[in-house]
């Protein structure tokens, strides 16, 4: 069996079976890069939105069947996960060594009045293994820009689309090592989803 799954969110650590720094600590490895940390809440989300439209529909994350199209398009700083649009998923994925990893629990796009009425009624939980991860960050219809490429699911069309996103998100930072499972459920009305991410650290990879 492999070691679980370590990595610290950005104000609560998750840890098995491996060594820690003091947290806070500005050389602290495990602490998110400012870059990602203390970046707004429409540029999380421009950000992560425009990778999941990068790609087509045949090899888009959004609607992986099992996570074999995770690594596809990832920015240098950063690992974003993705949810499906509704339903189940189950997933397997590698992510490099000491890359944080940002996620939605759920989200949305629209107008500002859509993401608002959207969002009033979501609810997420987020698990890695048996531990409750904290610091999911609700974020408020903010205006974003999508860059996507002709056909993919999320604009459809090539070139960059402005609307409002919302939605409830993780930033966790970086990860040390081992293995673990990750489990995301997101409700909103009528709508909800279910994923689970088996995940593992690549050390070949950074």
């Amino acid at each position: 069996m492999g070691r679980s799954f370590c990595l610290l969110a950005a104000s609560v650590l998750l840890v098995g079976g491996c060594s820690t720094a003091e947290a806070g600590s500005d050389d602290d490895p495990r602490r998110p890069p400012r870059s990602i940390a203390e970046l707004s809440t429409a540029e999380i989300q421009s950000r992560w939105w425009s990778w999941a439209a990068s790609s087509q529909p045949a090899t888009n994350p959004i609607s992986d069947p099992d996570g074999r199209f995770c690594a596809d398009n990832q920015p240098a700083d950063a690992w974003y996960l993705a949810m499906p649009l509704g339903g189940k998923a189950e997933r397997r994925c590698a992510i490099p060594q000491g890359r944080p990893v940002v996620f939605p629990v759920i989200n949305f796009t629209g107008t500002k009045d859509e993401c608002a009425a959207k969002l009033a009624g979501a609810e997420g939980k987020v698990m890695l293994d048996s531990t409750h991860v904290e610091g999911v960050e609700r974020m408020e219809p903010t205006a974003i820009r999508i860059k996507g490429v002709e056909g993919n699911p999320v604009t459809q069309k090539a070139g960059t689309v402005e609307t409002y996103g919302c939605g409830l998100w993780v930033r966790l930072g970086p990860v040390l090592g081992g293995t673990g499972t990750l489990t995301v459920d997101g409700t909103a009305g009528s709508l909800s989803l279910s994923v689970t991410y088996k995940l593992e650290v690549d050390k070949g990879k950074v």
